[in-house]
């Protein structure tokens, strides 16, 4: 029997998905609602989410782990989760004054974020 590259594809696409409850995991971690709703997904979408019991899509799924990805590595760098929830919301000149936080909007600027967070690690302060 011949499988469709599109029930393929939905089948990939789903085992990539995470439950809404994995936002509670971001909360833990220190990021705030509005953080949530402004790099996730908007706030109805995400309550309409969890009213269904519905799983986040696979854009959102993305978006809940590059923030993971992003918190684990700068947790570990500034061996404090508060110094780096701190670090996240300042201004940073070496960012062009924006704020860490606001960039994990793209795998992108997540990308700027880590490459800052390794320059840290191995002791290049810009």
């Amino acid at each position: 029997m011949a499988v469709s590259m599109f029930s393929a594809r939905k089948e990939t696409t789903l085992d990539f998905t995470v439950p809404v409850a994995r936002l509670d995991h971001l909360r833990r971690l220190g990021v705030s609602d509005s953080e949530i709703h402004r790099i996730v997904a908007p706030r109805r979408t995400l309550s309409r989410r969890r009213q269904k019991g519905d799983m986040l899509s696979a854009a959102e799924s993305d978006r809940v782990r590059r923030v993971e990805r992003v918190w684990e590595l700068g947790t570990r760098v500034f061996a404090s989760e508060e110094k780096f929830a701190r670090w996240m919301r300042k201004e940073n000149r070496a960012l062009e004054d924006a704020r860490p936080i606001e960039l994990l909007e793209t795998e992108t600027g997540a990308h700027v974020v880590e490459d800052e967070l390794h320059r840290i690690d191995f002791g290049l302060f810009a």
